[in-house]
C-alpha cells in the first residue's frame, strides 16, 4: 500500500470519526472509536517506531477535534505498542508475507477477530480509566469499555467487508 493511499486511510477514518461515530451514542455510552482500524491494519513489516508515531498522531488529532487532553493519544501509543506483541501471542497457522497485512481477508477470520478484539478491548480499558481517573467504578467502567468494543469491533468488521480488498501478491 503506498504512502498516499495510508494518508487517505488515515484523514478518512479521523474523518469519520470526529463527524459520524462521535455523534452516535447508544444507551449514552456506547460510543464505537473505528479510527484505532487504521493503526490495526498498518502492515506486519513496518518498524514499531512508525507505528508508535503514526499512533500517537491519529489519538493527537482525535484528541485535538473532540477537546479530550491525551486520552486518545495515550491509548492510541500503548495500542501502537503492544501491537506486535499481541499478534505474535495469536496462535495461526499462516506464515506472515511480505505482502500480507492484519486485515480480515488476508488472515482467517478467527486469527483476525483474535487480533481486533484483544487490542480493541486493551485500547478501550485503558482509555476509560484513563477517563475515570479511578477505580472506583471498576466493574462500571470495564462494562463501558467492553459494550464499546463490542460495537467498535462490529464496526471494525463492516469496513473491513466493504472498503478492504485482500493484499496483492506481488
Amino acid at each position: 500500500m503506498n504512502k498516499f493511499l495510508r494518508i487517505l486511510i488515515f484523514l478518512f477514518l479521523l474523518f469519520f470519526q470526529v463527524l459520524v461515530a462521535n455523534s452516535i451514542a447508544l444507551w449514552g455510552i456506547v460510543t464505537p472509536m473505528l479510527y484505532i482500524m487504521f493503526i490495526l491494519t498498518l502492515p506486519f513489516e513496518m518498524p514499531k517506531w512508525q507505528v508508535i508515531l503514526l499512533g500517537f498522531l491519529m489519538g493527537f488529532c482525535v484528541d485535538i477535534f473532540t477537546g479530550v487532553l491525551g486520552q486518545h493519544a495515550a491509548a492510541c501509543v500503548l495500542l501502537a505498542f503492544l501491537r506486535m506483541p499481541i499478534i505474535s501471542l495469536i496462535p495461526t497457522h499462516i506464515k506472515f508475507e511480505e505482502h500480507m497485512r492484519p486485515i480480515l481477508w488476508d488472515m482467517h477470520f478467527a486469527w483476525f477477530i483474535q487480533y481486533s478484539l484483544y487490542l480493541t478491548l486493551i485500547h478501550h480499558i485503558f482509555f476509560f480509566f484513563l477517563d475515570t481517573m479511578s477505580f472506583k467504578n471498576f466493574f462500571l467502567v470495564l462494562g463501558i469499555a467492553l459494550l464499546n468494543t463490542i460495537a467498535t469491533v462490529i464496526l471494525i468488521f463492516i469496513f473491513q467487508i466493504l472498503f478492504y480488498k485482500p493484499s496483492k501478491r506481488y
